[in-house]
């Protein structure tokens, strides 16, 4: 009888060939029909998730007023949301960036099912692709207008929940003020990746918390401003996430950080619930993401 050490190198050899015939299956000419196919199950996935939860929101009013005062705006997040806070803003058919990697091809594709426009850039071709990919991106909201432009900022291998601070020239540049947003579900696995992404499972309550806006427009950006932006950033999406999480746990949510700067005439921070982030009289982007059942607003 084979000993358990020996046992576990036998499995461990399986689990690798499975690793490389998965890797396989995602390179070469295979690559965007794989990536088509798995674009349509998460879209499924999702959407059994999405109708399956109860869903409850905090300050999306401010976001829409900020879209409508400065056309587009800038959504930030951290990677390990990769997965749920995307399908939770769909609704604003955001533009977004992702790798020119195979696995970058299936989230590309994924990411055009739910509605976004999707640039493709990535580290794996060198600063200057990364540069002319930014460039499009900038001349690409300042030609439209009601772009919502979603960005991780702890990049595409970390470290984790540390923002890099290139957003900050980005909101300078296109004069988006930048938003924060944090989506957590009740019930989630954790992936075994860098970041540890968070798979969502059907039949739980999912909390969205945006909070912003942050203003880098009308700034020059040298020396102690630049700091001060990119540790209000920094600070931001901790707190939008700090105060999702508590908000799953105890079941209210507690109020934004007093260090942050938040501009009132934004309006308040309401509540809202629904699977649509939107209220009726707001406009969306686009209407068949419309709940059957509109959302209703809180006290």
């Amino acid at each position: 009888m084979p000993s358990l050490m020996s046992q576990i190198k036998t499995g461990l050899r399986v689990a690798k060939r499975g690793t490389r015939s998965f890797r396989k299956m995602l390179s070469g000419p295979t690559v965007k029909g794989t990536a088509w196919l798995l674009a349509w199950v998460i879209w499924a996935y999702m959407s059994l998730v999405w109708r399956t939860s109860r869903i409850e929101s905090y300050g999306i009013g401010r976001a829409v007023n900020a879209m409508s005062r400065h056309r587009n705006i800038l959504m930030t997040l951290w990677h390990e949301d990769v997965v749920l806070a995307p399908w939770a803003y769909r609704e604003y058919k955001p533009t977004t960036l992702a790798s020119i990697s195979d696995i970058g091809e299936v989230i590309a594709a994924a990411l055009k099912r739910q509605g976004y426009t999707v640039f493709r850039g990535g580290s794996s071709k060198g600063k200057s692709r990364q540069t002319a990919v930014l460039k499009d991106m900038v001349q690409h909201v300042k030609d439209r207008q009601d772009v919502l432009l979603a960005i991780a900022v702890d990049g595409s291998s970390g470290p984790v929940r540390v923002l890099k601070p290139g957003i900050i020239p980005l909101s300078n540049s296109t004069g988006a003020p930048i938003f924060a947003i944090h989506v957590i579900s009740s019930r989630s696995i954790k992936a075994r990746t860098w970041d540890r992404t968070r798979i969502p499972l059907p039949f739980g309550r999912i909390v969205v918390v945006m909070e912003g806006p942050l203003r880098c427009d009308d700034n020059k950006l040298g020396g102690k401003v630049f700091r001060r932006l990119r540790d209000q950033a920094q600070l931001m999406l901790e707190d939008a996430a700090n105060r999702a999480e508590h908000c799953l746990k105890h079941g209210e949510l507690p109020p934004p950080n007093p260090a942050l700067d938040m501009d009132p005439s934004y309006g308040e921070e309401d509540r809202r619930t629904g699977r649509s982030l939107f209220l009726p009289h707001e406009t969306l982007p686009n209407p068949r993401l419309i709940d059957d059942a509109p959302p209703t607003n809180n006290p």
